[in-house]
């Protein structure tokens, strides 16, 4: 009888681990957003309604506006680069035409609680909509090869060889950002367009990255291989 009690005990101890071990695996998948939740996503859409005609109505972006795709994009960084513009920290270089435009934009929302409604409208946005055009079909196989090898040289440790991103090293999901977008922001690194702000701690780690790119030729390998990544 004590046997099947203390068998009991343990089989219930153990359960008891596991179930505390699948939790912590969740809770670690869904981590990455890190606050949507505690916003208003009704009162968001409203908000959003000043970034539809540059972001469009689906967060899906428009190359022409050189305005990137929201949808899909961790909260968490979107909230730190409209810190960004509204503390001066981006969009405030004389040759930054696209960050100037955003600088006003992201006042609409500098709110802290309009803020996290704004980006918890944007979590509800499906991230299939980011309009990232196929240029990897137009690669060849030794520009995807060596936009790779570059890729998991220079970026993966930071955005993961999945290119999806990483929390606590605050770098953002780049399968959802097209190519031209890619590529403007890694020369505006480059320039010193942007990480220039001596408080901009990541911002100023991409620019050291992005310089590490010695041409164009690599810095677009580099943008086309991360085109083959799934969203």
């Amino acid at each position: 009888m004590i046997k099947m009690i203390s068998s009991k005990i343990a089989l219930g101890f153990v359960a008891l681990i596991l179930t505390s071990a699948f939790a912590s695996a969740f809770a670690r998948a869904d981590s990455q957003n890190t606050g949507a939740q505690s916003g208003d996503p009704e009162n968001g859409q409203k908000l959003y309604q000043t970034c539809v005609a540059c972001h469009g109505d689906n967060g899906q972006g428009n190359d022409a506006l050189q305005a990137p795709a929201l949808a899909g994009q961790y909260d968490w960084y979107l909230a730190q680069q409209l810190d960004n513009y509204n503390t001066g920290k981006r969009g405030t270089d004389a040759a930054d035409t696209a960050g100037a435009q955003m600088l006003p934009m992201a006042k609409q929302v500098a709110d802290e609680h309009a803020k996290a409604d704004v980006l918890a409208f944007i979590a509800t946005l499906d991230a299939k909509n980011a309009a990232t055009a196929d240029i990897a079909a137009e690669s060849s196989a030794e520009t995807l090869r060596d936009g790779s090898r570059q890729y998991n040289a220079q970026c993966s440790a930071c955005h993961g060889s999945n290119g999806k991103g990483n929390v606590a090293l605050k770098s953002p999901n780049l399968t959802l950002l097209s190519s031209d977008y890619l590529t403007r922001q890694l020369q505006n690194y480059k320039a010193g367009i942007r990480g220039y702000h001596q408080d901009d701690k990541y911002g100023k780690q991409m620019r050291m990255m992005a310089n590490m790119i010695s041409n164009d030729k690599n810095l677009q390998d580099i943008v086309a291989f991360i085109q083959t990544l799934d969203k």
